[in-house]
Formats: C-alpha cells, structure tokens, sequence
C-alpha cells in the first residue's frame, strides 16, 4: 500500500507543474488538424480537430515546434503550435456571432410583438377610460337629478306633514264646533221646553182663575142694581 501511495503522489507531482501551465487555445481557420502521438509529422494521428476546437497547451517545444495539448475528455497528444491561436477561429467567431445575431434578432421581434400587444392594450385602456369616463359624467348628472329630485320630494314631504296637521287641527275644530252645537241645540231644545211649559201653566192659571173672576163681577153688578 505504501508504494501504491508514492506511486500516486508521484504522479500528481510530475502532473501538477503541467496542468497549472496549461492554456487554453483554439484551433486555426484550417478545416481540421492532425493530433499525433509524439512531436513529429512521423508519429501516429490518435484524433482531428475541426477549425475552432478548444485545446489546453500543456508544453511547446521550440525544437520542433509541436505542442503537447489536452483536448475533450481528457486525451493528449502533438499538434502544430503554429496551427493553434489565442481566441477562436474567425468561422466560429462568425458562428457563434450569427449565433448571436439570430437569437437577438428573435428577441427583438419578441420585443416588438409585446410593444404591440402592449401599444393595443394602450388603445383598449384609451378606450376604456374614455367609456368610463361618459359613464362617470352620465352618472354625475343622474345623481344631480336625484339629489334634486330629493329636495324636491323632502320639500313635498314636509308640506303634506303641514297639511296633515292642518287637517287634524281643523277636524279637532270641527269636533269642538259640532260639540258646542249639540250644547246649543240641547240648550235651545230645553228653553223652548221651559218656555212651552211655562205658557201652558199660565193657561191653566188663567183657565182657572178667569172664570171666577167673571162670577165675581156678574154678582158685583147684580148688587149694585
């Protein structure tokens, strides 16, 4: 196990000094380049490169001006150090630019379509408020002519309840008039009771009382002669 680990160790340490070293780098405009197994256009091709792929530069050898690259999952090989460049090839640059250009072209029609949507909204809501406000004075007026029609129906209300106590003062009137009346017509009924009865007592005195007073006179002038 101990030489296991020393193995390792010692392996990480001659991999550490390359790695932190590396660079990254791309592809030439060439359509594709050759990776080989060792520093040299005699050495076996292990795998291509299309025009624009990304490799990390682990050494370059000035000799023969190969450079050690890593490049996709992990594998390393020699390739041209002339065939590699700093910043991406001018097709891929183009690529990912018209990349670009589409995607901002489609946002920016995306934009317009929402400005539109957002333009007719505008108009709908112009409309709306316009709507709302016809209702809004159609309203007001109304309740203008309410608030009138009220004042005039309070107005009417309080001369009906005049009215009303009016009557009832009147009627009460009435009632003491009738009242009063029946009091007279009572009265007169028994005065002229009174006044009969006296006139009939008077007749009886008097039917009474005349012919005694005849008698006496006849007898007074039969004496005298």
């Amino acid at each position: 196990m101990g030489i296991i680990v020393k193995k390792i160790l010692l392996l990480i340490c001659l991999l550490a000094p390359s790695l932190l070293l590396a660079k990254p780098a791309y592809v030439s405009d060439e359509l594709e380049i050759m990776v080989r197994s060792g520093k040299s256009g005699s050495h076996r091709i292990i795998a291509t490169l299309r025009s624009g792929a990304r490799v990390d530069i682990l050494q370059y050898d000035e000799a023969s001006r190969y450079s050690n690259v890593s490049f996709g999952d992990g594998r390393k090989g020699w390739v041209l150090g002339r065939l590699l460049q700093k910043a991406p090839a001018s097709k891929a640059r183009l690529a990912s630019a018209k990349v670009m250009f589409e995607k901002q072209t489609t946002e920016l029609k995306e934009l317009k379509a929402k400005l539109n949507l957002l333009g007719n909204a505008q108009g709908d809501l112009d409309t709306q408020a316009a709507v709302l406000q016809t209702n809004n004075t159609a309203l007001t007026k109304e309740l203008e002519e309410v608030k009138e029609a009220s004042a005039d129906a309070i107005q009417i209300l309080e001369e009906r309840n005049q009215l009303q106590q009016r009557v009832v003062s009147v009627e009460r009137e009435l009632e003491n008039v009738k009242r009063k009346n029946n009091v007279l017509s009572n009265n007169d009924s028994q005065s002229w009771f009174l006044i009969g009865g006296s006139v009939m007592l008077l007749g009886l005195v008097f039917g009474f009382f005349l012919p005694k007073l005849s008698w006496r006179k006849k007898s007074s002038w039969n004496s005298s002669f």
